[in-house]
């Protein structure tokens, strides 16, 4: 457009030269107002400080006025970081509790053998434990001859 149709030259060819750079994005002007308004959220939301609750600092503090606070200190901390020092000691609560009540629900879906299952089982087990007994015994005695008879 024109100068005299209140758009001056240099914002068209910016317009345009944007619009050729993002391919599939109809307006730039849009595109750069959602950036610049995701960007302006993001900032606010990291600039908030909240005071620990262990430790907290008077007014009359030595910081000088004016000075923004360090989220290294011990005395002042960013939301978000307030924010997920709470959640963790909220799950750390539930973590016990949930793991108890899981637990639970996984051994109700057990299918959990009768009687005659169990002497089954039981008598299996103690056949294969008794045949690897005699196993490991008898090679021990093989190596033990096989020792005597090279040593000495």
């Amino acid at each position: 457009m024109s100068e005299k149709d209140g758009e001056p030259n240099g914002e068209q060819v910016d317009a345009e030269q944007l619009d050729a750079e993002t391919p599939g994005v109809e307006d730039a002007g849009a595109l750069e107002a959602a950036e610049a308004g995701v960007a302006d959220e993001a900032e606010t939301d990291e600039d908030k400080v909240v005071a620990t609750p262990t430790q907290r600092r008077s007014r009359s503090s030595s910081r000088p006025a004016g000075r923004t606070p360090d989220t290294g200190s011990t005395g002042t901390r960013t939301r978000a970081a307030a924010e997920r020092e709470r959640a963790a000691e909220q799950r750390k609560k539930r973590d016990l509790g949930r793991f108890l009540r899981e637990v639970v629900a996984e051994l109700r879906k057990v299918i959990w053998p009768g009687r005659k299952e169990l002497i089954t089982y039981t008598t299996v087990v103690i056949i294969f434990v008794a045949v690897m007994v005699a196993i490991v015994a008898g090679l021990d005695l093989l190596f033990a001859q096989g020792v005597l008879a090279v040593f000495g």
